[in-house]
């Protein structure tokens, strides 16, 4: 699975490090991308809502408040393929706190996994 997106954000983000100004408008400008991209998460592939919920996974761990995205995260979770429930579970772990209401909604995808 290469995501080159991903990589070249990461890229940018590494490069900007010396100024944080320039980074918190790459992040702002990206942020602003996934959710557009969200909107139209229908006609979205199982890659780029990969990419999308790892770039904010990302995010998040730079220490930005990441306030959409879990209902992909979810999706991804409750996926078929292995890499897709590996990224949903670890999005979830990274970007939900355990007051979260949408963990209650995660309980039966969790269930099913363990009996699979």
């Amino acid at each position: 699975m290469d995501m080159r997106g991903l990589a070249h954000f990461i890229q940018d983000i590494r490069a900007a490090t010396n100024n944080k100004r320039n980074e918190r408008i790459r992040v702002d400008e990206e942020l602003a991308k996934i959710r557009a991209k969200f909107v139209n998460a229908v006609c979205m592939t199982v890659y780029q809502r990969k990419k999308y919920v790892c770039k904010l996974m990302f995010i998040s761990m730079l220490g930005y408040r990441v306030t959409f995205g879990h209902m992909e995260a979810v999706r991804l979770m409750a996926g078929n393929t292995a890499s897709e429930k590996l990224i949903g579970y670890l999005a979830l772990t990274v970007l939900l706190d355990e007051s979260s209401e949408l963990l209650t909604l995660t309980t039966h995808t969790v269930y099913q996994d363990l009996l699979s």
